[in-house]
């Protein structure tokens, strides 16, 4: 039989999947590792963490479904995360991750030097310290010894690619998240490397996210219980990969929540009334492009309610998100009046606020947590649409809404969902969407695939809009966004304490 071997490097995990040509995962390993955070608004990874995890993922899923076959690697991960590497490959500081928020006054710095319209016209991304670029600077100011030693900087793709064959390769969708790279001309922008203290030279080639960048080295090869010389593709970031492996085209729009949430669309070209509140990156298929919003904090909250107000089933060990479901199902909507603006990490896409906080509004002594479990899906489903309306102003045409993540598991959330939005929501059958777009290319880089597309997908549900409850939604959408200007100043002044 023959198959592909994925390495995905998440924000809290390695993925290793190995598939058939079909698609279908026949082992899979899942294998954590830690996020240092030695300061506030500092989040640090250790690459050796994402080598031994892959190593150990790899040996995991080759000892289940056996090494014989492997056409091809394929590789996936999170974005904008950095590592220095000197000239010999060992690695000369931890990776300071997409999530780290130290470089906040490198953002607004960058922003003063080349103008926040410039650097959106050039780059299609917004000044922001989740960017590489102002990761870079911050590193120029506060640590220049590791610009200087460092030979070449890798996102996490990018590090596994290189200890599996000693090359250091870019594709354009992880280059265009680093604030560096003119998607237009698809190059590197040279006049912001001389402002934060390095030269092009010192990042990875660029290619294309179906290029084979190298082949495995028989050293490495021994180590993992594989064949020397398999092909390994270059692959690209989670969120495009994510959206090739869900069918993201035409008129469909990307919803992904998990610990986070991204609305994504694609487009062969950037829209020429590219709206100055969303970001724009190269996708991983060849002359398209990703126009992305995203959520800090969704499932998160998710998270937060479950563990402080369903701490007692928590620790009785009940299917607590399940329960959550049932009781948001019972509340109105509306949620009896309750209100929630789901900002408990600063906010993005739309509105770019890092000082907006989370509120819950409306409570009375009325209310029961049933109602703020439902006020919690409905506050992300309002910001969700807020992007989507982002994307119809710039003349795309979103109509129906494919749900990915953990969060497309709940159909309590997906019908407040499609009922918010008065769109169709998909959940289709796809299991690790990002893994699945990585295999994907491999097996099209390798020629055991003529495309990329998929024509055939799965539904597993579909929910259409009740136009009673969208009409509800539709008077409190106005007012969830009223409640969001008339905090807004408040904020800045909450922040000093």
């Amino acid at each position: 039989m023959e198959k592909i071997l994925t390495i995905d490097i998440g924000t809290t995990a390695c993925k290793v999947i190995l598939f058939d040509l079909e698609g279908n995962i026949l082992a899979k390993s899942n294998r954590e590792y830690p996020t240092y955070t030695p300061q506030i608004e500092w989040a640090e990874q250790d690459p050796l963490d994402w080598w031994k995890e892959a190593v150990e993922g790899i040996r995991e899923v080759v000892q289940a479904a056996g090494a014989e076959g492997i056409l091809a690697i394929g590789l996936s991960s999170q974005r904008e995360t950095v590592v220095p590497l000197d000239r010999k490959g060992n690695v000369l500081s931890r990776a300071i991750s997409w999530m780290d928020r130290r470089s906040r006054p490198e953002a607004e710095e960058i922003s003063r030097q080349f103008g926040k319209d410039t650097i959106h016209k050039i780059t299609g991304l917004i000044p922001d310290s989740t960017f590489t670029a102002t990761k870079l600077l911050w590193l120029k100011k506060h640590q220049p010894e590791i610009l200087q030693k460092a030979y070449v900087f890798l996102q996490p793709k990018e590090f596994i690619g290189y200890m599996l064959t000693g090359e250091a390769a870019t594709d354009h969708s992880l280059a265009s998240r680093t604030m560096m790279f003119d998607i237009n001309k698809r190059q590197w922008w040279e006049d912001i490397f001389e402002f934060v203290g390095i030269k092009s030279s010192q990042f990875p080639r660029l290619c294309y996210a179906d290029e084979v960048i190298g082949y495995l080295k028989e050293d490495v090869a021994k180590i993992l219980g594989l064949k020397s010389g398999i092909p390994v593709v270059s692959g690209g970031g989670d969120r495009p990969l994510e959206a090739l492996g869900a069918g993201i085209v035409g008129s469909r729009v990307m919803e992904s929540t998990g610990t986070a949430t991204n609305v994504s669309m694609s487009s062969d070209k950037v829209p020429e009334s590219l709206d100055p509140r969303v970001v724009c990156s190269c996708h991983v298929i060849r002359d398209h492009y990703l126009i992305e919003q995203g959520m800090n904090t969704s499932g998160t909250i998710l998270r937060w309610i479950r563990d402080n107000f369903y701490r007692g089933e928590k620790e009785k060990g009940e299917n607590v998100y399940e329960l959550i479901d049932i009781e948001a199902e019972s509340s109105k909507p509306g949620a009896n009046g309750i209100l929630l603006l789901p900002f408990f990490m600063g906010s993005r896409a739309t509105r770019w606020n890092p000082d907006a906080k989370g509120v819950l509004f409306g409570l009375t002594l009325t209310h029961s947590r049933a109602d703020v479990a439902r006020a919690v899906l409905e506050g992300i489903s309002y910001e969700i649409r807020a992007c989507i309306e982002i994307l119809e102003s710039m003349g795309l045409k979103p109509e129906s809404i494919v749900s990915m993540g953990g969060g497309a598991k709940s159909r309590v959330w997906s019908r407040i969902k499609a009922d918010v939005l008065g769109k169709k929501v998909v959940v289709e059958k796809v299991q690790e969407a990002a893994s699945k777009g990585a295999m994907i290319l491999a097996s099209y880089a390798v020629g055991a695939r003529g495309s990329l597309i998929e024509e055939k997908r799965e539904v597993l549900f579909e929910y259409q809009p009740d136009s009673k409850n969208h009409e509800i939604y539709n008077r409190v959408y106005e007012i969830y966004n009223e409640l969001y200007s008339s905090v807004s100043s408040l904020y800045p002044k909450l922040s000093q304490y």
